[in-house]
This record gives structure tokens, sequence and C-alpha cells, in this order.
């Protein structure tokens, strides 16, 4: 039963690490990629530092480049996908009045905690948004996608706009979680904090100076050329109450310190790299030598069906283990003629 329990998780990683590629098919597509139309503000956005507040682990998405690009040349040949991504988009506009496509760059900070009861939750989720939008309009547009339940909250010289939402929704149109209240934050006329009101305050903080993100770790997902990118430090005991029933692989889990990774194209397609860095090169090794016993038993264990079961299977045994030192690199190649079994797996 472990067995089969390990080789799922595997499979179900794989595929959820796999997810985050869907827009840099246009990249693996063509040698150079044509940049999409920019205003004369979007220089000076970039050269403004990323306003996040404290965070265990941060991801940035190219923005632009997913909603106008790589995603429509992606889904070109399934027009009812296409359909679908454009009115997730709309429907998020409809309940909070931010449009997605005004938004060039993302980034996204959070904590990493561990809960009495061992289990490791994600908190104080806030996004940062950034690109040429109306702030006048962004607000006459929430109030009234709102229906009457947007609430005006100030705090350090700023306003949130706090909207209840209270269903699961799918965040710019992306990410389909479940959102009690929503807060936004103009920043600055380039900026928009997205979050739980608390995280929208700390990005508040943020901007202001107070209570940022480590630097260090911030410089590993900027200005990477990647369409994503992610990297995290995983504080002392988070990982403490895993517990699968084999001690050294417990060990071995609890002894992660920290994670990056990103979506980078090649000639042949794409490239998804994680790399793990644990306390030690000995629990580096056990982690590398359980990924690699999983990465083999797996594909006979699989029990996804359709096209998710299909693309798991041929990412698992494509899928490279290897280590140096403390860490341990996962990569996994998407050969050009796979990216269409991958879309259809998300």
């Amino acid at each position: 039963m472990r067995r089969i329990f390990f080789a799922s998780i595997l499979a179900l990683l794989v595929v959820a690490h796999s997810a985050t590629s869907l827009a840099q098919t246009t990249r693996g597509a063509s040698a150079a990629r044509t940049p999409a139309p920019t205003s004369a503000q979007t220089p000076t956005v970039a050269r403004v530092s990323v306003p996040l507040p404290a965070s265990d682990a941060v991801l940035t998405v190219d923005m632009k480049g997913l909603l106008t690009e790589a995603a429509p040349r992606a889904l070109a040949s399934d027009p009812t996908r296409l359909a679908q991504l454009s009115a997730d988009i709309e429907q998020f506009k409809s309940r909070t009045g931010v449009d997605a496509r005004d938004f060039d760059t993302l980034a996204v900070g959070a904590r990493l905690l561990r809960l009495p009861s061992g289990a490791t939750k994600v908190a104080n989720v806030v996004a940062i948004a950034r690109g040429t939008f109306s702030a006048d309009a962004l607000v006459r547009n929430a109030r009234a996608a709102s229906g009457g339940k947007l609430t005006e909250q100030a705090y350090a010289g700023k306003t949130l706009y706090v909207i209840a939402v209270n269903d699961r929704i799918k965040v710019f149109g992306l990410l389909k979680t479940h959102v009690s209240e929503l807060a936004l934050c103009v920043l600055d006329q380039y900026t928009l904090a997205v979050g739980e009101p608390a995280a929208v305050r700390s990005a508040v903080d943020a901007a202001a100076g107070r209570g940022r993100v480590d630097p260090s770790l911030l410089s590993q997902v900027q200005n990477t050329g990647d369409l994503i990118a992610f990297a995290g430090n995983v504080p002392p005991g988070v990982f403490a109450g895993v517990d699968t029933g084999l001690p050294n692989v417990d060990r071995a889990i609890a002894s992660i310190r920290g994670f990056r990774g990103s979506v980078a194209s090649t000639p042949a397609g794409l490239q998804l790299t994680t790399v793990l860095r644990a306390a030690s090169a000995d629990d580096a090794k056990q982690l590398y030598m359980t990924a690699d016993a999983l990465r083999q038993v797996a594909p006979g264990l699989i029990s996804l069906a359709g096209e998710k079961g299909k693309f798991a299977r041929s990412a698992i045994n494509n899928l490279k283990v290897t280590t140096r030192g403390n860490e341990v690199q996962l990569r996994l190649d998407v050969p050009q003629s796979d990216i269409a079994d991958l879309l259809r797996a998300l």
C-alpha cells in the first residue's frame, strides 16, 4: 500500500509541477519570442523592486506573456479550453473588478506554517500585480462588481477595498481557491496588492519599507527570463510532522531547508526544474534514493485514468533525479510532441 501511495503522490506532483508550463509552449515552439506590445511605462515598472512582505515562498509569473501570447498559441487547437480561460478571467473581473489582462507581471508571497496536526499550511498569501491600469476605474469596477458588499479600510495612509466573496473562484483567472474576503489596495500607479486583508496590510507595510521579503529569496525569481519561477525557505520544524511510516524518509523530508525551480524553454520543448536543498549531504542522498526509487516503480502503479494517466506515466519516465552536495534536482524534459498531452492532462 505504501508503494502505491508514494507512486501516486509522485505522479500527482509531476502533473502539478507540469501545470506551470502551459504558457511556455510558445517559447518551446519557436527559437525567438516576439515581445508583446508594451506601453511606455513598462520599463519603469520593471525597474521598481516588488514590495512583497516577509515570505517563506515566492513565485513570479509573466502575466502578459502568459495571457496574450503563450496561452492563445498553446490552446489554438483547443478553442473550447481557450474560451474557458477567457471565461475564467472575465468571471474574476465580474466578481472583483480586476482584469488580469491589465497587468504585466505577478509576484506572490506566502508563509509556510506547521499546524498542530502536523500538516503544512500555506498562509498569508498576497499577490503583487504590476502593470498599467486606472486606479479610479479599478475601484469603480470593484464597487460595481461587489454588489454592495465592498467595504473600505484605512491603513497606513492607504485604502483597502474589501469584497465579501465567500466562494471558490479562479484568482486572476488562473488559480481556483476558496476566498472569504478579498482585499485590493493600490500601492502606486503601477502596483496593485491582492489577497486577504491581513496579507494586503503586510504588503502596504512592505511598500513603505517595513517587513520586506528577504532580498536573497526574491532575487532567485526575478529577471530569470522564465515565464514562471519559484523559490522558498522552509522554516525549521514545518515538515517535522510528516509521517510516511518510513523513518528514513520522514527524516529526509524533515531535513528540507529550501527549494527553487523554474519553467524554461529548450530547443526540444520544455524543461521544468525543481531543486530541493537539504540540511546535509547525507539527507540529500536519502532524498535522492527515495525519489529515484519511486520514479522507477511509479509507472506500473499509477491509477490515474485517461489523458492525465497517460501524461503522468510519460512524465515519470522522463523525470531525471540527480544529487550534488546537499541538493537534489528533479528535472522533467517535455518534448514538443508531448505538449498536447500535457495540456489535455491539466
